[in-house]
């Protein structure tokens, strides 16, 4: 009886080895094939990238350029920038300018009524002494200057006359900044156009809120009399009695300052070049009603 079950014990046994050496043998291939098959996607990932579509971590379509297919990077934009100071800022002035200067870039120097002609004279001087100013001549200083009260609308009729300056010295560029002296630059003007040259050229940059809060009693009601709008020489602003009334049809927006989106102090306003070339166009028309409406807008 035993001599009987001990060959079918045996065959049993060794049956079942067989069996989990092809099951190890199988798991082993398996696993080598899925090494080898990730391996290779790893290493050609120009492949994977065009067939596998859009990808989860990528911007969305309308925040990045079409890039031609035979340009690796996009063409860097060119950038406005109108630099405004007051009396004794021709150094500082000077300072920004050559840390944010590119060849690709225009530039407006404004030193507004409280310095005299001559610092205007001297720093007009001062820009044509560089030899890469006066070769690529995208460096100009306004010789008529104005008023520029920080609390009135003057400022803002300002930086829009200093605009409409840009415009008719060039009409290519893309993005317009509007900076004073005491503004300084955390990144280099190569990193800051790379970065724009990825945006589409009509993305504006303007901070703004509806949240008033205390500005409703302290900016929106007052009514303000600016004298840098229709006076030559220097005069304190001044406060009317009466208030205004908010309006009722529409919400009011404000905006504030802050630091820049690329790490640079004290932005004020940056918009696309047919933004402002459309205000512009609309301040000859009604100057008044338009100074008011982009104060109230902006600041």
């Amino acid at each position: 009886m035993l001599s009987a079950t001990l060959p079918t014990t045996a065959t049993g046994t060794t049956t079942s080895k067989e069996a989990r050496n092809l099951y190890c043998l199988l798991a082993t291939s398996l696993l080598s094939l899925l090494f080898i098959l990730s391996f290779s996607s790893s290493t050609n990932p120009a492949s994977s990238s065009s067939s596998s579509g859009s990808s989860p971590f990528a911007l969305s379509s309308h925040h990045l350029q079409q890039q031609q297919p035979n340009s690796l990077t996009p063409t860097p934009p060119s950038i406005a920038y109108f630099i405004t100071g007051s009396n004794g800022d021709s150094e500082r002035i000077l300072r920004l300018l050559f840390a944010i200067y590119h060849p690709r870039n225009q530039y407006l120097l404004h030193l507004d009524l409280t310095a005299n002609q001559s610092q205007r004279h001297q720093l007009a001087l001062s820009v044509q002494s560089v030899p890469i100013f006066r070769a690529v001549q995208n460096v100009n200083v306004v010789g008529k200057a104005d008023f520029a009260y920080s609390r009135g609308s003057s400022a803002i009729s300002s930086t829009l006359h200093g605009a409409a300056i840009l415009l008719r010295f060039s009409s290519s560029w893309d993005w317009f900044i509007n900076l004073s002296a005491a503004d300084y630059p955390l990144v280099t003007q190569d990193d800051l156009l790379h970065i724009l040259s990825f945006l589409p050229k009509d993305l504006n940059f303007v901070n703004h809120t509806s949240r008033i809060g205390w500005r409703e009693s302290r900016r929106m009601k007052p009514i303000i009399v600016d004298p840098g709008l229709y006076l030559s020489a220097k005069s304190d602003i001044f406060y009317v009695t009466q208030k205004r009334e908010l309006p009722q049809a529409y919400r009011l927006f404000t905006g504030w300052r802050c630091d820049w989106d690329f790490n640079v102090k004290a932005l004020k306003i940056k918009i696309s070049n047919q933004k402002v070339f459309h205000q512009c166009k609309q301040i000859k028309m009604l100057p008044s009603l338009q100074v008011i409406f982009i104060y109230l807008l902006f600041w």
